[in-house]
């Protein structure tokens, strides 16, 4: 098993002990490579039966706003399809926020593009809407969220793929930042955050999908800071669940402008300069 997903597994098993006490780095190893393996077998599994199936081994605490449109804020932590299949099980469609997937970005990885792909045709058939793909999707967004529907974005999501409106946060100590425009949105729409998130046991295979308490979403910046306190504190306690360790040591360099711009200890939260950047939606 050790070939495969070498590029993400070695790739976080030098990046991660940088950041982390991390302790048996061979075990690490291992739970990053059962996780890429989980979330790759969740996909067939998915497609096997109807849309709001959920198997005995993937428990759920918390529950969802019960009308209404809502942003559903995850991150790049753990098997997301369980998040999608539940909300179909509570009753709401949804629509995911996501890159686009072009094939000349996979060249090298052509059976990657075709996971890729399958795994977006099934995430819509979860959701029952067609999936937005940045850039240029505000519109879609924002009338799915007034209409009643759910919004669900991975929200840590570096500048390299998000550059326009970044706010700078806190994030496993180092100055990082996350984008505002999905929380800009969903205070234009008037619909609450709810964070989110998948929490797998790599003993037992088990997945717990994890729903917070709704955020207002009248402080965008407070949001961003929020949600990076929430990923910082899964990441230090199963850092083999994050899939995005590869983009960490560029996603630092990029933002340490937004810190430079604030006196130390100002710049929590807070975009450069006193209003919201124009463009900083998706």
């Amino acid at each position: 098993m050790r070939h495969m997903y070498p590029e993400p597994v070695e790739g976080a098993a030098s990046i991660a002990p940088r950041h982390l006490p991390l302790g048996d780095l061979d075990a690490f190893r291992r739970d990053l490579r059962t996780n890429w393996l989980l979330d790759a077998a969740d996909l067939p599994s998915s497609r096997a039966n109807r849309t709001d199936w959920l198997p005995r081994d993937v428990e759920v605490q918390g529950s969802w706003p019960a009308r209404g449109g809502f942003l559903a804020a995850s991150f790049h932590y753990g098997n997301g399809l369980w998040i999608l299949r539940h909300l179909r099980a509570s009753g709401h469609d949804s629509v995911f926020v996501s890159g686009r997937f072009e094939a000349s970005d996979f060249a090298a990885h052509p059976v990657r593009y075709r996971y890729g792909r399958a795994r977006m045709a099934e995430v819509e058939r979860i959701g029952g809407r067609p999936s937005a793909y940045r850039p240029g999707v505000r519109g879609q967004i924002l009338a799915a969220l007034q209409g009643g529907t759910a919004v669900v974005g991975l929200v840590d999501v570096p500048p390299r793929l998000a550059p326009r409106g970044q706010c700078p946060v806190h994030l496993l100590g180092q100055p990082a930042s996350l984008p505002l425009g999905l929380f800009e949105l969903a205070r234009e729409a008037a619909v609450p955050v709810v964070p989110c998130w998948v929490e797998p046991d790599f003993r037992s295979g088990r997945r717990r999908v994890v729903i917070g308490e709704a955020l207002s979403p009248e402080a965008p910046g407070q949001i961003a800071a929020t949600l990076a306190n929430t990923l910082d504190r899964l990441l230090r306690a199963q850092p083999a669940a994050w899939m995005f360790w590869n983009e960490w040591p560029g996603w630092l360099a990029d933002a340490a402008p937004l810190h430079a711009a604030f006196p130390t200890g100002a710049a929590e939260g807070r975009l450069r300069g006193s209003e919201p950047v124009a463009g900083t939606s998706p």
